[in-house]
């Protein structure tokens, strides 16, 4: 081998480890979440399917877009009063529903909600922070349900 191929390889090859070298490593973020959420509403009510819109949108500014919330209007994915059964046999990874439309599958869950002509927000408040709703509501009861407040 002649002098000067051996300088110009062993050159190129140093040349190539120092820039591997220098270079910034590459660090793979975190992957990117996107949840469906089953709404019991449909979307011409934009009062309340538009605050599940603006969860969505929140959620997604907060991180950044890692965390990705598309809502899916009643009877999209699933009927409007299935949103509870979705949520819970994993169909879904989250609900925008009335838990007063499952009163049948447990009573208390019509105070985790409101109970028309019953206590105002400060009343419902007071009654689940301090007097014991939480701890009967059937989200504390129930354990196997997958979303614990």
């Amino acid at each position: 081998m002649k002098r000067r191929d051996f300088l110009k390889k062993a050159v190129a090859g140093a040349a190539g480890t120092a820039a591997a070298v220098a270079a910034p490593a590459v660090i793979a973020g975190p992957k990117k979440l996107r949840w469906r959420m089953a709404t019991s509403w449909p979307k011409a009510l934009d009062t309340i399917y538009g605050g599940a819109l603006t969860v969505a949108e929140r959620v997604k500014a907060m991180t950044d877009g890692q965390f990705e919330i598309i809502p899916y209007a009643g009877g999209e994915i699933v009927g409007g009063l299935e949103v509870f059964d979705a949520v819970s046999q994993g169909t879904v990874q989250m609900g925008h529903t009335a838990s007063y439309y499952y009163i049948g599958k447990n009573p208390s869950l019509a105070f985790d909600t409101a109970v028309p002509f019953g206590l105002n927000f400060r009343q419902q408040n007071a009654w689940l922070y301090n007097g014991g709703g939480l701890e009967l509501s059937w989200f504390s009861l129930n354990r196997s349900f997958p979303v614990h407040i």
